[in-house]
């Protein structure tokens, strides 16, 4: 459980090309928080713009001052400075302070960047204890591997978004020195999606995520059981994060994670390559 990240969207948002079930109910959410406690999953991953998800948590944190948590939020600086949104996030936690905080993209780090050496030297280690980045891309990543500022990293890794596209510069950051955390373990939902469901634009992943299928079936697993046991074979990836919008979504993912993979299924799953890299990108869609 130690790489697991619960991801907090759903509580805040409907959220999820595959989400049937809309924004999980405040009741359920309790329940799932709950469980992953129980289970060791002790990091949570929210931001300021996940609707009211940051005000849900922090009711629970009231309502459970022992059941301690990591938290990582993200900033919303379009109408607040960097400082502003930190102070906003905590004071709805309801906490004194937490984890990490990061950059929604790739952006809005660029646009941040005269801020960010005055928030770590007035902020780190009071408020939060580090200072991380959501990319996209790998030259995202590369514009901020050399910065000493950023402490944490978070991009794309999945059954698609593979080794094969990701594996060398994963490696990089791990050199670096600085911490990675992947998200996007189910492709927002894609991987579960019915075939003859798939939007016009998407549809030429079709081949690949059939291969993905019949590779589950030849395993004996369900392809819910390979994504996350993929992502966390992964040495260098210290965090995965992963959404759900019911409890038993969890429990499910929990049973998951204890998938162990063949070496020869994890290099089949490497060698498959995307060429249209816009496909793999939700926020594209």
């Amino acid at each position: 459980m130690s790489k697991l990240i619960l991801g907090t969207v759903q509580f805040g948002l409907n959220y999820g090309i595959n989400n049937l079930n809309g924004q999980t109910a405040e009741e359920e959410v309790f329940q799932i928080l709950d469980f992953a406690f129980q289970n060791g999953i002790t990091r949570l991953d929210t931001a300021a713009n996940y609707g009211n998800a940051e005000e849900v948590l922090g009711k629970y944190f009231t309502k459970n001052p022992f059941k301690k948590f990591d938290i990582i939020t993200k900033l919303n600086l379009k109408n607040s400075t960097c400082e502003e949104s930190i102070k906003s996030s905590i004071a709805k936690l309801q906490t004194d302070s937490i984890d990490s905080i990061m950059f929604h993209s790739f952006a809005d780090y660029q646009n941040s960047k005269s801020q960010i050496q005055e928030l770590n030297q007035n902020y780190k280690g009071q408020l939060f204890k580090k200072m991380g980045v959501s990319v996209y891309t790998n030259e995202q990543i590369n514009g901020v591997l050399q910065d000493p500022e950023i402490d944490l990293i978070q991009a794309p890794f999945n059954l698609l978004d593979n080794e094969n596209l990701r594996g060398d510069i994963f490696l990089k950051i791990n050199d670096s020195g600085k911490e990675l955390h992947t998200r996007s373990v189910f492709l927002q939902g894609l991987f579960f999606k019915e075939l003859d469901s798939f939007p016009q634009k998407l549809q030429s992943l079709i081949p690949s995520i059939q291969l993905l299928h019949n590779l589950a079936a030849k395993n004996g697993i369900s392809v819910n059981d390979m994504a996350i046991a993929y992502v966390c074979s992964k040495k260098y990836i210290q965090g995965v994060l992963f959404g759900v919008d019911s409890l038993e979504q969890i429990k499910q993912n929990v049973l998951s994670s204890s998938t162990v993979l063949s070496e020869e299924t994890i290099q089949q799953i490497d060698d498959i390559k995307i060429v249209d890299l816009d496909l793999l990108n939700p926020s594209l869609w």
